[in-house]
This record gives structure tokens, C-alpha cells and sequence, in this order.
């Protein structure tokens, strides 16, 4: 039981050192002290000198005047990193405020400011061993040629990657592309999915099933499919998850079954293999993005905020990411390459998700006529996208709640009115008795 614990602490901490913010600064900090080692030997033994000698125009052998240009680059790189720093801590504070704090693990983890912050502290490091080994070498020339020429080219690469990161956190700070990046990533995994074949309506197995009780607190993140496929396959194990992705589970709780009876192998492969985490990456779990726009949204219609505009923007989004959810019918199961189950999630919760999410505009924006008139379009293109009418009850009680809403909180008639006829008319065209097919002509 302790190893299969400590595996699973190897690939949590795995996944949390990869997607820090440190991660990537420190490998190419690294990368370039050790570059720094290399070229500090080769001067030594006047390779350096040589390579240098034939492009003479980079050649600074006065160690004074290079000691002055060491210097002033590792001051105003010293200068430009806390800057950098503290840019990056400005735009995550006004994240945190204006949208959501959930959009922090996603904005970290992305490489372009990680890779600026790594140059510009790596080219620090180089510098400050060069420096040092201006007039101190025990061999070799009194100044470092290679190494020199070197610096300032990494100095003007700083210079690049700076102005880089200036445009790229701009780009970054501004909702609509927050907005986007979310539909667009949510949108490829949702497409991935719809794509794969994994999806089923009526699967089932007759083996009998042991429960499986959560043996830790934590959100239930994902499971290393390929790992736990090649162990299955051996063990002729099968998993059905009792949840969904996302879900926070209690010790002790009810949480998968096994087709086999549990017994402590059996609990070292879960241990290793099911993962609990505290943040929300949306490449592994799409249900995060549904949160993170109607967060979005919902904070754009408080007080404090009041902009509307980004909201609808929001509804636009979940608007698209909800019909293409709808399409994944009944449960995912993975399998092996004969067609016999590994693991069998639960069945995709697209009513649970569509009313966490209208309900939430819907109470935030039940005096804003324009963000009503969205959620009703939202509600009727659903409904269309909807052939078997499998969702028909809850779109009409929701259809319900906006009237009803809309009636109590509007001051002017002329609202109302204009609120209710948006909903008669979403009822008669959407959400009539008829047949789809008819509905669509």
C-alpha cells in the first residue's frame, strides 16, 4: 500500500511541477548556466579566442570595457525582471478581481511568459559567471571572448523576449480572448471526444460489480487511461466510475466500481492510477469550462462590474459548448483494441450542467432585458439541436423561470412584455409538440 501511494504522489507532484509557473524558467535557466560552464571552459583552453578571431567585429578583449558591458546589461536585466514580475503579478490580481480566480492555473501554465521569464533569468546567470571570470581565469586570455560575444546576444535576445511578453500579457489581460481561449480549448476536447467512437447509449455488462469506497478527500481529477489499460488488460480488471469528473469526493464515500473483488493489489492499481486534484485544468476535465464561463458571466453582472456585454459574450460561448455536449449521448468507455471494457465513466450530466449554468445568469440578470433575451435564445437553439426531445421538460421550466423572474424584478411593462413575447415565441417555434423534423422546416 506504501508504494502504490508513493507512485501516486510521484505523478501528482509530476503533473504539479510541470504546470508551474517555475517549470519551464528553471530548465532553461539551467540550460544556460550550463551553457555558461561550457563556454567559460573553451575560453579557457582559447578555443573561444579562435572562433572569435574569425569574426573580429565581436571580439572585446579589453577587460575593462567588457567588465562595463557585463555590468550594465546585468543591471538593467535585473531591472527588467522584476518588472516582468511584477507585471505578471498585476495581471494576475486583475484576473482574480474582474473574472474569476479558476482562470489562474490556466493562465500559468502557459509557456510563452514562462519561456521569457527563463531567458531572462538564465541570461542573468550566464552573465554573472562570465563576469566573474573576467581577469580571474588561471589559462587562457584575461577576458572571455566567446563568452562576451555571447552575453550580448543573449542581452538582445532579453530585449526581444521582453517586448514579446509586453504584447502577449496585453493580449492575455483582455476578456475576449480569456473568452475565447476557454471556447476554443473546451471546443477541440469536446470535438475530440465526439470524434473518438467512446460514447454509448445502452452499454452493458453482466459481470457483477464490487463497490469501491474513496480512499482520500479531493476532487476526482481523471485516470491515467493508458497506465491502468495495460494493468487491466494483465488482471482483466474493469472500472466503472460511480461520478463525474470534477465531483469532490469524501473519505469513504461511494466512488467506482471493480469487476473483480477488492483486495489489496487490486487497491494499489487504483491508488496509482486515479488521480485527485485541487485545480481545474480544462485539457483534462471539459466540465471546468462550463463553470469557468458562467463565472465569468456572473461577475460581469454584479455591481461591481456591470458589463454586460462580456456576459452575453460568455452566453454566446456555452451557447455552442452546449449543443456540442448535448451530442455526447450516454457514457464514455474505454476500451481495449477487442472491444472489451476498461473503464466505463458515468453517463454525461448535460441537464445538471445546462441548469447550474442558466440558472446562474438568470439570477444575476433578471433586470438586464438584453442578457434575458440571450438566455432565451440560448434555451430555443438548444432546444432545436434537441431531436428526441430528451431535455424538452427542462428547457420549459427554465423557459418558465426567466418569465417568471422577469415579471418580479423588471420595473417597466414595456420589458415584461417584451420578455414574454421573446418566450412565446421560443415556445411555438423551438419547443412545440410537433416533430423536430417539421419543427426545422
Amino acid at each position: 500500500m506504501n508504494f502504490a501511494k508513493l507512485i501516486y504522489a510521484v505523478k501528482k507532484t509530476y503533473i504539479q511541477v510541470t504546470t508551474s509557473i517555475a517549470f519551464y524558467p528553471i530548465i532553461i535557466s539551467m540550460g544556460l548556466f550550463a551553457l555558461a560552464m561550457v563556454t567559460t571552459y573553451l575560453d579557457r583552453i582559447s578555443v573561444g579566442s579562435s572562433l572569435i578571431n574569425k569574426v573580429p567585429f565581436l571580439k572585446i578583449d579589453n577587460a575593462n570595457t567588457a567588465r562595463d558591458l557585463l555590468s550594465s546589461l546585468l543591471t538593467g536585466l535585473i531591472s527588467l525582471v522584476t518588472f516582468t514580475f511584477a507585471m505578471v503579478m498585476i495581471v494576475l490580481t486583475q484576473v482574480t478581481t474582474s473574472f474569476s480566480p479558476r482562470l489562474l492555473p490556466d493562465l500559468l501554465n502557459r509557456k510563452g511568459s514562462q519561456v521569457v521569464l527563463g531567458t531572462i533569468i538564465g541570461t542573468i546567470g550566464f552573465i554573472i559567471v562570465v563576469l566573474s571570470n573576467v581577469r580571474t581565469m588561471s589559462a587562457g586570455p584575461k577576458v572571455p571572448l566567446l563568452s562576451v560575444a555571447i552575453s550580448m546576444y543573449l542581452g538582445f535576445a532579453c530585449l526581444i523576449a521582453f517586448i514579446y511578453f509586453i504584447h502577449k500579457i496585453s493580449n492575455e489581460v483582455q476578456i475576449g480572448n480569456i473568452l475565447s481561449t476557454i471556447y476554443h480549448t473546451t471546443r477541440y476536447v469536446l470535438d475530440r471526444e465526439l470524434d473518438s467512437g467512446s460514447y454509448h447509449e445502452d452499454w452493458k455488462e453482466d459481470e457483477e460489480f464490487y463497490l469501491v469506497k474513496a480512499w482520500d478527500s479531493g476532487y476526482f481529477d481523471t485516470i491515467t487511461s493508458k497506465e491502468f489499460m495495460k494493468v487491466s488488460r494483465k488482471k482483466g480488471l474493469k472500472l466503472r466510475v460511480l461520478v463525474h469528473q470534477g465531483t469532490y469526493l469524501l473519505k469513504g464515500e461511494p466512488f467506482l466500481k471493480v469487476n473483480k473483488p477488492l483486495n489489496e493489489e487490486t487497491q494499489q492499481i487504483l491508488e496509482e492510477n486515479v488521480i485527485f486534484r485541487h485545480q481545474e485544468t480544462i485539457k483534462e476535465n471539459y466540465f471546468y469550462s462550463f463553470k469557468h464561463l458562467t463565472e465569468i458571466a456572473v461577475k460581469a453582472l454584479s455591481p461591481g462590474i456591470n458589463d454586460p456585454g462580456t456576459a452575453m459574450h460568455a452566453i454566446d460561448y456555452l451557447l455552442d459548448l452546449l449543443c456540442r455536449l448535448q451530442e455526447l449521448r450516454g457514457q464514455k468507455v474505454v476500451t481495449h483494441k477487442d472491444g472489451t471494457a476498461s473503464i466505463i465513466y458515468a453517463p454525461v450530466p448535460f441537464e445538471k450542467i445546462f441548469y447550474l449554468c442558466t440558472s446562474s445568469i438568470r439570477a444575476y440578470s433578471s433586470q438586464d432585458v438584453a442578457v434575458q433575451a440571450k438566455l432565451i435564445d440560448l434555451i430555443a437553439k438548444v432546444s432545436k439541436r434537441d431531436k428526441e426531445d430528451k431535455h424538452k421538460p427542462l428547457l420549459e421550466k427554465e423557459l418558465s423561470s426567466i418569465e417568471e423572474a422577469s415579471a418580479q424584478d423588471m420595473k417597466s411593462q414595456e420589458d415584461i412584455a417584451f420578455i414574454k413575447t421573446l418566450v412565446q415565441q421560443a415556445r411555438e417555434k423551438y419547443m412545440s409538440h410537433e416533430p423536430s423534423e417539421r419543427r426545422e422546416k
